[in-house]
């Protein structure tokens, strides 16, 4: 078996091999290696023998499933990442600019269905063909109590949180309150607890800390989610129909405000496309992103957002594994030729992504390093206190930028040219999800 320990260093000889970044080359082998097993840490829940996977809040959730005893009923063997990431939703597109004082412009992305990491993991807990128990409470007294109780019947609790309250990920305190992010506490030591976040091992974190990452974001506060036992009713076929055809549905009708629906889906593509390369707009790159640390601000979101946030690739590839599955289980030969499109598409996202971490600007390219650095080092429990980056390191990179005005052009029309065939690649995708 896969122990932890070793998995940094197969992911490394996997990159001499294929010449693949750390992100594309951990996913493949996490895809590969579903026997792997995580060293056992004291207080972590009895059976609770795996941690992290491919992405943020589903491989917590699959971690949580196997932990429970729930498998997958089509197959009788435990969920893995690839189906669960599909029945939450897979896909989506969400482009979104904001600018506030005293701050550079920053880019948001969200290449899932659901923008909000909460809301697409709570649609996959509805389609899981499980019974839940839910808590919510204003009261970080309360939180604490019902999490405790969960432990201590042995239960894996899968919580809200908001990520700029978790030290390791090296966030301002500007940013506390504003993204949620879901993981699985799976058990406590002392004045700490065990979570499950994405890396291949339990990351412990103090009590008062953990009390405050849950209760700063508003719109989940303090939610705590059990997995209780299997709902005989469940249709898994059905479950597996409607998470396509929802997934379909939402590149035209996104689960946002209509006012917003400029912003996502085959809308929001054709709406960045356009903002690469026109001049004129004030919204523009041209203009919001046009040289040095703007310039930098944008290129360095963008990569990060595309091959390290969650699956590589902009989850396309890793959204491509559950369709060829559903072909199959669905009797749906145009699942496949969706799977098809949805891999060139993820080639296309990560020839993107290439780009801006081979621009000619050292900057720029020692900031997507570390953006792979980051996911690597909490790979190694070894080297894990030292994957947080100060945020004020990330500021001095971008005021290091050079990218001139002409270089910046360059890039955006080479990215613009990449989202053109993104766009034709995901239309003839997602033609054959509502085949």
């Amino acid at each position: 078996m896969t122990k932890q320990r070793d998995f940094k260093a197969l992911v490394r000889e996997r990159m001499t091999k294929t010449g693949e970044r750390y992100s594309a080359a951990r996913a493949q082998l996490l895809t590969k290696h579903t026997d792997r097993t995580s060293s056992r840490q004291p207080g972590v829940l009895s059976g609770y023998d795996r941690f992290g996977g491919i992405q943020p809040g589903t491989s917590a959730l699959v971690n949580a499933l196997r932990h429970a005893g729930i498998t997958f009923p089509i197959t009788s063997s435990p969920y893995n990442e690839a189906i669960v990431n599909g029945l939450c939703g897979g896909p989506g597109f969400l482009y979104a600019v904001f600018e506030y004082t005293g701050w550079p412009p920053i880019l948001s992305l969200a290449f899932q269905s659901r923008s909000m990491p909460d809301a697409y993991i709570e649609e996959g807990l509805e389609r899981l063909g499980v019974r839940i128990a839910q808590h919510e409470t204003t009261s970080k007294v309360a939180a604490k109590k019902a999490l405790d109780l969960a432990l201590s019947n042995g239960k894996a609790a899968i919580c809200v949180v908001d990520i700029a309250s978790l030290p390791w990920y090296g966030l301002p305190k500007e940013f506390v309150g504003g993204g949620p992010h879901v993981v699985t506490v799976a058990g406590r030591d002392g004045n700490s607890y065990w979570l499950d976040d994405r890396v291949s091992h339990a990351v412990a974190v103090d009590s008062d800390v953990l009390a405050s990452a849950r209760h700063a974001y508003r719109k989940a506060r303090n939610r705590l989610t059990t997995i209780e036992e299997v709902d005989p009713r469940a249709e898994p076929h059905r479950a597996i129909a409607t998470a396509i055809a929802t997934t379909a549905k939402r590149y035209t009708e996104p689960a946002v405000p209509k006012s917003f629906w400029v912003n996502c889906g085959f809308s929001g593509l054709a709406k960045w496309r356009q903002m690469l390369t026109d001049r004129k707009d004030k919204k523009s790159w041209s203009v919001v992103f046009a040289e040095g640390a703007r310039a930098h601000a944008g290129l360095q979101r963008t990569y990060e957002s595309i091959e390290c946030h969650a699956a590589p690739g902009a989850g396309r590839a890793f959204y491509a594994e559950f369709l060829e599955s559903a072909a199959s289980i669905l009797s749906r030969p145009a699942l496949a030729s969706a799977a098809s499109a949805y891999r060139t598409a993820a080639a296309e996202w990560s020839a993107m992504a290439a780009v801006v971490a081979n621009a000619p600007d050292k900057a720029l390219r020692t900031a997507c390093n570390a953006a792979d650095r980051r996911l690597e080092a909490g790979d190694d429990t070894d080297a894990a206190k030292d994957a947080v980056e100060p945020w004020g390191r990330r500021v001095e990179l971008a005021k290091e930028c050079r990218i001139s005005k002409s270089d910046a052009a360059g890039i955006y029309a080479e990215m613009a040219d990449a989202l053109g065939r993104i766009i034709e690649a995901e239309r003839t995708a997602v033609e054959a999800l509502r085949t």
